[in-house]
């Protein structure tokens, strides 16, 4: 590993959930990190997104519309705008303090 493991160790992790996912998979070094990669980010935003989004729903600050049996719009809950609003205002000081500390 180099001079950053920790982020050499991230990537590493990241081909192998790739690879995991992929058994049958087989690239270049070249196409793992323009495809391969990418592609686990998106998956893992993807991811990430979606608790996400489950979570707004359940707070009631995202209204779900079942579109079809595989699809689903989400939209704001606009009888909860006051309490998103409040959410967001009491976000930003705190994001402000947490990036003057680094």
């Amino acid at each position: 590993m180099s001079k950053d493991p920790e982020g050499d160790l991230d990537v590493a992790l990241d081909v192998l959930r790739y690879f995991v996912r992929n058994p049958e998979a087989a690239d270049t070094v070249e196409g793992v990190t323009r495809w391969r990669l990418l592609d686990e980010k998106i998956y893992r935003s993807l991811q990430q997104v979606t608790r996400a989004m489950a979570w707004l729903v359940a707070q009631g600050l995202l209204v779900e519309d079942h579109l079809s049996s595989s699809k689903t719009a989400f939209r704001l809950n606009k009888a909860a705008l006051k309490r998103i609003e409040r959410l967001l205002q009491q976000e930003r000081p705190r994001r402000r303090s947490s990036k003057k500390k680094n």
